[in-house]
């Protein structure tokens, strides 16, 4: 399996534990301070449900913290912001994160443990820990888990969370809440202020001290068998996209480890580790408009690329001067556009002016040309989408062409190296846009890679307008690089490594490689 603590650094030590089956290496972070240690392993190795871990130790006395991710396989935020919490920059104590518990869950987006989804009793990671009544965790994966957690002693544990539905207005969902015992009432409001800052009023988090974690609940067996201060951050996936969660996790855990004293700054921003020049840093824009599935499926969980997702929130300099690749992926233009707003659209050409790249596809590049007022305007590019009176049926706008089908599109020899492919090929197509000179003359010209050699169509006045028209196009904008590209690669079978080469092809140069 593809272990997302595997980033940046050589291995130098091999530790086996016993019992537990971990794999571990053992270096120092160039991140972190000069006496920080950092281990990561797999709990489980050779099982099915072999499950990721890292630990840093700055070097400094201080607490142990556990952060957990991933327990239900249906709630993939607390597994992403679990990962980018593991590299942070502690200046003090332990920090110990396991941040894909039900590692077969997640890939298989389902609330259970899939070995036991049939099992009632145990198929609830959730409630398979050790209680007052039964000591004993229900699972081997829990078993493994627990282990792991009593070697380490934490003495703080949050364990992060999705509800499906806001508890505010649905009380039989703890979304979008954060539960902690009684005598930890003080100190989980002041998380619950801090991620209010950021949330519309009717879609606050609410504070559910009256009884704990819930029973047989990872954080509350840390709670009720090792004395440890423990809560579950709960955020909430009806309407809201997982980057929006993810930075609702960042800002709780920011606040709560800063209050512990094992940061020393907010790292709400911190998204992908400083530093990581042999992986490429992509981050996916999944807001309103954006239709991401059919993309990630092809990039994530790739040892040589990391995915972040992003939103309108993280479009500001210091979260894209982490980030190698921005991609917007197909879905609206017009809606992604309108969601990034005037001002974070100029932070991203901005952060293309300084070398980063980009990759449209279908709706993102139609937010890579010049044509509307949401566009991004990074190439001087026009699209085809006039308006026209059609007998019988009103007037329609040009862009809309009829539903998916194939169509064949043509690799110039410039293109061969943007893509990985030459000649002629059948690739899916879907509304994408037909992109002609535009005339905004401050954007850069761009270069075809790619020509569609036919087409698709449902009203008179769109025939011979798409066939020799660019399918693929380039702009060299500032110091980074842009691709755009009408149809998509990612959903053709065979064809989905154009994807892969794109990123590539448009990467951010690290300045070793400047140098």
């Amino acid at each position: 399996m593809h272990n997302p603590f595997f980033i940046s650094a050589a291995p130098r030590r091999r530790i086996t534990y016993v019992a537990l089956c971990i794999a571990a290496f053992q270096f120092c972070a160039s991140s972190g301070g000069a006496n920080e240690e950092i281990q990561t392993g797999l709990l489980g190795t050779g099982t099915t449900w072999e499950t990721p871990w890292r630990v840093i130790d700055s070097g400094v006395p201080g607490p142990t913290v556990l952060v957990v991710g991933g327990v239900h396989g249906n709630e993939p935020a607390g597994y992403r912001a679990a990962v980018q919490i593991g590299h942070w920059p502690i200046v003090r104590g332990r920090l110990v994160v396991l941040p894909r518990v039900n590692r077969l869950g997640l890939s298989a987006n389902i609330r259970w443990a899939p070995d036991f989804r049939n099992d009632r009793e145990r198929r609830d990671l959730n409630r398979d820990f050790p209680t007052n009544d039964r000591l004993q965790p229900q699972t081997p994966l829990c078993e493994a888990v627990w282990q792991f957690v009593l070697q380490h002693e934490p003495e703080w544990s949050f364990d992060l969370h999705e509800g499906f539905d806001f508890h505010r207005l649905n009380s039989k969902s703890v979304g979008s809440s954060i539960i902690a015992f009684p005598e930890q009432v003080e100190f989980a409001r002041a998380l619950q202020q801090a991620v209010n800052a950021d949330v519309a009023p009717d879609r606050h988090f609410d504070l559910l001290a009256k009884s704990g974690p819930v029973n047989g609940s990872l954080a509350r067996a840390c709670g009720e068998q090792l004395g440890a201060k423990s809560f579950i951050l709960e955020t909430t996936f009806k309407d809201q996209p997982v980057s929006k969660r993810t930075r609702q996790h960042r800002s709780m855990m920011s606040t709560a480890l800063q209050r512990i004293g094992l940061i020393d700054e907010d790292c709400t921003d911190r998204l992908i580790p400083a530093g990581t020049f042999d992986v490429t840093r992509v981050a996916i824009f999944d807001d309103n408009g954006a239709n991401e599935a059919k993309v990630l499926n092809v990039i994530d969980d790739r040892s040589e690329i990391l995915v972040s997702h992003i939103g309108p929130e993280d479009l500001r300099p210091m979260v894209l001067k982490q980030i190698d690749v921005l991609l917007f992926p197909g879905g609206s233009g017009s809606k992604q556009g309108k969601a990034i707003g005037e001002e974070r659209r100029r932070h991203v050409r901005q952060y293309v002016r300084g070398g980063g790249g980009v990759v449209g596809i279908c709706a993102g590049a139609y937010l890579c040309s010049s044509h509307y007022e949401w566009s991004l305007n990074l190439m001087n590019a026009a699209v085809f989408n006039r308006t026209v009176e059609i007998p019988g049926k009103g007037r329609k706008s040009m862009w809309y062409r009829g539903p998916q089908t194939d169509v064949d599109v043509d690799i110039t020899r410039e293109g061969e190296a943007a893509l990985g492919i030459q000649g002629l090929h059948s690739i899916s197509y879907h509304n994408g846009p037909i992109l002609s000179p535009g005339d905004y003359p401050s954007a850069p010209a761009y270069k075809i890679l790619a020509y569609f050699r036919t087409e698709n169509g449902v009203y008179d006045p769109q025939k011979n307008t798409m066939i020799g028209a660019p399918a693929v196009v380039e702009s060299l904008f500032g110091s980074g690089r842009v691709l755009a590209i009408s149809p998509h690669f990612e959903s053709t079978p065979d064809q989905k490594s154009v994807v892969l080469r794109a990123i590539e092809y448009v990467r951010r140069k690290p300045v070793s490689e400047l140098e």
